[in-house]
């Protein structure tokens, strides 16, 4: 697919640009970006990331085999999981905080004690990689999305598969409950989002206008948006109310692989495959408000802290990089 411009697109903003700015301008509002302490440890492609409820603590997965628990402030390891007979691809805190889940390409999800560092529970099902994962608000329940073409909906304390959904026409690649927990949303390689009923697995909308594979999956805080990354070189905003796009946001060059939405709804970040930039959006406007870069290779997730000051992204280079959107790291590097 050829590469896509639009007129509107802003220059990549390093930080030193966006404080000269800042300094000419005294109503310009753009967070500044700069580095804190950089996640370390993994010996492969990093594909997943989640950030604890209450901030403290990151989930990574990785090609490596392996999950690895960090704390967020000092970038050092807490603990490690090594279960999985390949490469860990999605991975999702429980509400508590004190469990996880992790999937893999060996088509299996595992639950986690973090304090233990104990596998409770394997999950089975899936007939290839999990690539996504989704935990009710309640934590009841909660979705995989796999490359089987299929979403399953599991119990947590039993292990018992509850229900699958089944109508995306290619492997899915990611799965997200809305805040109420009445809904999931899926998205895969078949250019499609698709919205369910998440007590009946009822199929309720089908939401078409991406041109590529859609990789990244985010709702907004109140439930009523959806954004979406694609291959096609685009990030769309979706009312799920009423199936609808709402805009699309151009900027990337080349595949977007993932997408986050702030805690209060005000900002994306997306993460870019084939550019390797990190990018930060006002959702409102759909008005792209810096790029900025840290990755050698192509970014594979990207996450907000849930205080929404600081972000995430893991790449293809092996690090999870830890970004202070207010400016205010310990540590800046160049």
């Amino acid at each position: 697919m050829g590469r896509r411009r639009h007129p509107g697109n802003p220059p990549c903003l390093t930080r030193r640009r966006l404080l000269a700015l800042a300094a000419a301008s005294p109503a310009l509002t753009t967070p500044l970006l700069s580095r804190a302490a950089d996640l370390i440890g993994h010996g492969a492609m990093v594909n997943a990331v989640a950030v604890s409820p209450d901030g403290t603590r990151v989930l990574t997965g990785s090609w490596d085999y392996s999950a690895i628990l960090w704390d967020l402030a000092s970038g050092s390891q807490i603990a490690s999981f090594h279960e999985h007979a390949a490469g860990v691809t999605s991975v999702a805190f429980l509400p508590d905080g004190t469990r996880a889940l992790t999937g893999s390409r060996d088509a299996a999800i595992i639950l986690w004690d973090l304090e233990s560092g104990r596998s409770l529970r394997r999950f089975e099902g899936h007939t290839g990689t999990v690539a996504g994962l989704a935990v009710a608000p309640d934590g009841r329940s909660f979705a995989s999305a796999g490359w089987d073409f299929a979403i399953r909906v599991w119990d947590p304390e039993s292990g018992v598969s509850l229900r699958v959904l089944e109508g995306h026409g290619a492997n899915v690649n990611a799965v997200a409950y809305t805040p109420d927990g009445g809904r999931l949303v899926s998205a895969g390689y078949d250019f499609q989002i698709r919205v369910w009923d998440a007590a009946t697995g009822r199929e309720k909308a089908v939401l078409e206008g991406h041109e590529g594979s859609v990789n990244g999956l985010a709702l907004s805080p109140d439930g009523r948006l959806a954004a979406t990354a694609s291959s096609d070189e685009t990030v769309r905003l979706w009312d799920l109310e009423a199936g609808t796009l709402l805009r699309t946001l151009y900027g990337h060059s080349g595949f977007v692989t993932s997408v986050a939405v702030a805690p209060d709804g005000r900002m994306l970040l997306s993460g870019g495959g084939g550019d390797r930039r990190v990018r930060l959006w006002d959702a409102a406007s759909g008005r792209q408000l810096a790029s900025f870069r840290g990755h050698e290779k192509p970014v594979l997730a990207v996450a907000f802290t849930p205080d929404g000051q600081g972000a995430l992204s893991a790449g293809y280079d092996a690090v999870v990089r830890h970004w202070d959107l207010m400016g205010k790291a310990d540590a800046e590097r160049p």
